[in-house]
């Protein structure tokens, strides 16, 4: 009876999230880093970014340290890739945000 009960609700979980719509809701990342202090940087940031195909936009705020980088809807940004391509141009992360924008 429970192998029939845990077959029963794996069933009906796998069908619930088989149907899932996709992420329609852009992505807005706020990345606060360490290390950016020029207009220089801030450039250099935004043309890593804008090459993308997944962004639809970014900013670079040096009196706050922070990058905020818009994600094309339907598409997602991972923190792994995020933290090596800020890091690859010599800053360091200290925080991530994620909110998503309707």
């Amino acid at each position: 009876m429970k192998t029939l009960f845990t077959l029963s609700l794996l069933a009906t979980l796998a069908a619930g999230t088989a149907h899932a719509a996709p992420n329609s809701c852009p992505e807005k990342l706020s990345v606060n880093v360490n290390g950016l202090v020029c207009d220089f940087c801030a450039r250099s940031i935004e043309k890593m970014f804008g090459k993308r195909d997944d962004v639809s936009g970014i900013d670079v705020n040096l009196d706050k340290g922070l990058i905020t980088i818009d994600v094309k809807a339907e598409n997602t940004l991972d923190d792994g890739t995020l933290t090596k391509m800020v890091t690859d141009a010599g800053y360091n992360v200290t925080a991530i945000n994620r909110s998503c924008e309707k």
